[in-house]
């Protein structure tokens, strides 16, 4: 299965076996990601799940039942294609009284939209080469408890000032793009180090920039670089 963020999946879940005589109180199909997170023991993952719809009951058990579903995949949906761990798929289940769920799980690649892979492309224009693309625990400030980051790293020489540039796609309406931004910069001399090392290099900006043409998202991704 494939799509991009914005998309609707159209499926269906099929529900086979059980124990006769017995009901589930719904069934569930949800979107799920695999998320980084680090802690002072070293980093871990776990499986977040971040979209769902679900089949009311009751449903009979003991039988095979065909439920047509859709599922529509948020703006933030984990593009899956650009390399990186990244992982998406869909996870059913019955919720089923005094039983294990069955689940079953379909993997999805997810292409970035138009908007967003001339915001990537544009990049490359600025000077800036994808360096990661990678799924991240990140605090309540985001909204979420995740984000994926794309991070661009300095391929021209006059990009030497920054270390690098991360770019999180936070929504899309038409062609416009809302982004969390993350200038990472470069230290320069003693007072540049200190502030590396106390992190104060880091600033993340929001910006909301026209992506419908590659070079409309360069002139908006410029405004926010310089």
């Amino acid at each position: 299965d494939r799509g991009r963020p914005g998309d609707t999946l159209a499926g269906t879940l099929h529900v086979r076996g059980g124990e006769p005589g017995k009901t589930a109180s719904r069934a569930v199909v949800e979107l799920v990601t695999r998320v980084t997170r680090e802690t002072d023991d070293g980093e871990y993952v776990s499986d977040e799940a971040f979209a769902a719809t679900e089949v009311p009951g009751p449903i009979p058990l003991g039988a095979e039942h065909a439920f047509g579903f859709e599922l529509t995949l948020p703006a933030h949906t984990p593009v899956t294609t650009l390399g990186g761990h990244n992982l998406v798929w869909l996870r059913s289940g019955l919720d089923v009284p005094w039983a294990v769920d069955p689940s079953d799980v379909d993997h999805l690649d997810v292409y970035p939209t138009d908007a967003q892979a001339n915001a990537i492309e544009a990049m490359s224009d600025l000077g800036f080469g994808l360096y990661k693309v990678d799924v991240e625990a990140r605090s309540s400030w985001f909204g979420r408890r995740w984000v994926q980051e794309f991070e661009f790293r300095p391929a021209a020489r006059g990009r030497r000032r920054y270390d690098e540039i991360e770019i999180v796609f936070e929504g899309q309406w038409g062609d416009t793009l809302d982004l969390l931004i993350q200038l990472d910069r470069a230290a320069r001399g003693m007072g540049g180090l200190l502030r590396e090392m106390s992190g104060a290099d880091e600033s993340w900006v929001r910006a909301s920039i026209d992506a419908g043409t590659r070079a409309s998202a360069a002139a908006g991704l410029q405004r926010v670089i310089g």
